[in-house]
């Protein structure tokens, strides 16, 4: 029975900017939001006879501070200021709920805001520019991006939005030539997260984690910021020590995060899928319907249905995977690349099909390293490994430390016959992380092993 954890992790890529961006925009507005927000809900409350703020969850005083700013925006056509907060607040509870109308609430506002006054209201631009991102929509969000870079130029945070979403269209000598431009001051955290993120994705995941830790420690007695978003700095930190197999330090850094905001999916589904990774399946059962119990993100559902199948409830696992199908399918963007992954390890031969198809079609605009990687594991599957093998050139080309690539490059190798380069990929995988993926570590060494070369780690 899923039951929802009471008050008390794709790819990382779009989310990863969007989070910062709505963390630079609360922190841009000087002072304690925390406490202006409160003093809103107190005047609210007033008014209205409803209990006081110290009953109240931070998701029901934002959804007050939404009536309120409604109705104040309604009042004044003209208030910029007003739709600009009105954008992040939804911007928030679309983050917290998966609730895509509101998101493009958020859009809209943000567009009306800026049409009505462009001077001193710079991160209205990085506010539009992360719903579009949300939705997938990467040239708008660069062309947004490029305008308020042009209207204030030089300002760190613009030119770290606009790498970052160069990071995202796989425009990386750009986003090098805007991150190595920036001079980074150690309060500025939002934009220490981005430029982790461009020295994770270009082989310096040492530098990335410092990066992270630095900011970390900056945000950790921060009152100014909402909790969920407190809470996404060590969701990210944990990602990455995930990702590189640092198990316990991914562990310290999502209990930290969800002890801060009890409620956040995206910590719960990290934790589903380090409990797999120690092979702890039905703790990853029941970390993962606690996360989707609050949201259904494809990921966990992904990681639900493979524990079921390594518990041999096969089931279960078809169940849980036919709700990722669902859930997927009602994503932004042509293909939610999580599922297109689980897709080529499960699926048919038709579904093998269906996500080349999506895949070709994403990288019209998006033509980023995953991407690549994605196309290279669809061709293999289709037995196409030497168009596979030169997609993976691409989707090895920043030398990023991530072990579920170098294991799609090694298994394409050894199927085309080239022992020593599949034995090089296969151990540099496992060397990044002896405990990548849900089951494709085992099978990088089962792998390893039939090509006459054990694995030390």
């Amino acid at each position: 029975m899923i039951r929802r954890r009471g008050l008390a992790k794709v790819a990382v890529g779009s989310v990863v900017l969007a989070a910062v961006v709505l963390a630079a925009w609360w922190t841009s507005q000087g002072g304690s939001a925390a406490r202006r927000r409160a003093d809103i809900s107190r005047a609210a409350s007033t008014t209205t006879h409803a209990p006081a703020d110290s009953f109240l969850t931070e998701s029901e005083i934002r959804d007050r501070d939404i009536v309120f700013y409604e109705k104040r925006a309604a009042r004044d056509t003209l208030g910029a200021s007003d739709r600009s907060q009105l954008a992040a607040l939804y911007m928030d509870r679309a983050r917290s709920t998966g609730a895509f109308a509101d998101y493009q609430r958020a859009e809209k506002l943000a567009r009306r805001s800026l049409a009505l006054r462009t001077d001193h209201n710079s991160q209205t631009f990085s506010l539009l520019a992360a719903a579009l991102l949300a939705r997938h929509d990467f040239s708008d969000a660069l062309s947004v991006a490029k305008q308020a870079d042009s209207l204030d130029p030089g300002v760190p945070g613009h030119i770290a939005l606009l790498g970052e979403i160069e990071l995202e269209t796989g425009d990386y000598a750009s986003a090098a030539a805007h991150f190595s431009s920036i001079h980074l001051d150690p309060d500025q955290f939002t934009i220490a997260a981005r430029v982790a993120r461009w020295r994770e994705l270009t082989g310096h995941a040492d530098a990335a984690r410092r990066l992270l830790h630095a900011a970390v420690a900056k945000v950790e007695h921060r009152d100014d910021l909402p909790r969920e978003q407190r809470a996404w700095f060590y969701y990210r930190l944990g990602e990455l020590e995930l990702r590189t197999g640092h198990l316990d330090s991914a562990n310290v850094s999502y209990q930290r995060g969800l002890a801060i905001f009890p409620e956040d999916y995206r910590i719960l589904g990290g934790l589903a899928r380090l409990a797999a990774a120690h092979g702890q399946w039905p703790q990853a059962i029941d970390y993962g319907n606690q996360a989707i119990a609050i949201q259904l993100d494809p990921a966990t559902l992904g990681t639900i249905s493979e524990a079921h199948r390594a518990l041999g409830d096969t089931a279960q696992a078809n169940a849980y995977a036919r709700a990722m199908t669902a859930s997927a399918l009602k994503q932004p963007g042509p293909i939610h690349r999580a599922w297109g992954l689980f897709l080529l390890d499960h699926g048919t031969t038709g579904d093998v099909k269906r996500v080349l198809a999506k895949t070709r079609i994403e990288m019209r605009t998006r033509r980023d390293i995953y991407g690549y990687d994605l196309l290279a594991w669809g061709l293999h599957k289709q037995g196409r490994d030497s168009d596979a093998r030169a997609a993976m050139v691409h989707a090895l080309s920043q030398n990023t430390e991530d072990a579920q690539l170098y294991f799609h490059a090694g298994m394409i190798e050894r199927t085309l016959g080239n022992t020593v380069a599949a034995q090089a990929y296969l151990d540099r995988a496992l060397t990044i992380n002896p405990h990548f993926g849900l089951t494709q570590a085992s099978a990088g060494r089962v792998a390893l092993n039939s090509l006459g070369k054990t694995s030390h780690v």
